[in-house]
């Protein structure tokens, strides 16, 4: 496991520069980016304390702190790495997240199924040709509206010039 200093020192390098209107903001942003990274593989809920969980939630739910804000320094950071190298790979992925099982969850859109509830995210990842992940590049989480439902079928039956 890596030292504190170690950990500090990746935070900052990865999200210092975070541009999210407030200091504050900024350093609560390497905070929890140093205090998840002791364990990438569980959710906030299994890696954060009961007060630091509320912290990230409020954090998330700040007006002012969206995706560009936090995922812009890392990926000034992910493009630097990619200098280093001969050759590099990008992979995209879009990803459906199903909420249904979470009810008052507001402003979810609809997924594959009829009854899906959810979001939609695509992610663009930067890793070496042996699979070593360099950072991510980009991501756009969209939901998609229920009055759109079934637009792909109503698109086979109109013409090219109106679809």
């Amino acid at each position: 496991m890596p030292d504190t200093d170690e950990l500090d020192d990746w935070a900052n390098e990865e999200f210092g520069a975070a541009e999210l209107g407030d200091a504050r903001l900024t350093q609560r942003l390497v905070a929890l980016a140093r205090r998840l990274s002791l364990s990438p593989q569980c959710s906030f809920p299994q890696s954060l304390d009961g007060p630091q969980l509320k912290a990230a939630y409020r954090f998330f739910d700040n007006p002012h702190v969206d995706t560009d804000g936090v995922l812009g320094p890392h990926i000034g950071q992910t493009l630097n790495r990619m200098q280093q190298l001969p050759v590099v790979l990008a992979a995209q992925d879009t990803t459906e997240f199903n909420l249904t099982h979470l009810p008052a969850t507001e402003g979810l859109g609809y997924g594959m199924g009829p009854h899906v509830r959810g979001f939609l995210m695509h992610s663009l990842l930067a890793l070496t040709p042996e699979g070593l992940p360099l950072g991510v590049l980009g991501m756009k989480t969209w939901v998609r509206p229920p009055e759109e439902r079934g637009k792909r079928r109503q698109r086979k039956q109109r013409t090219i010039g109106k679809r």
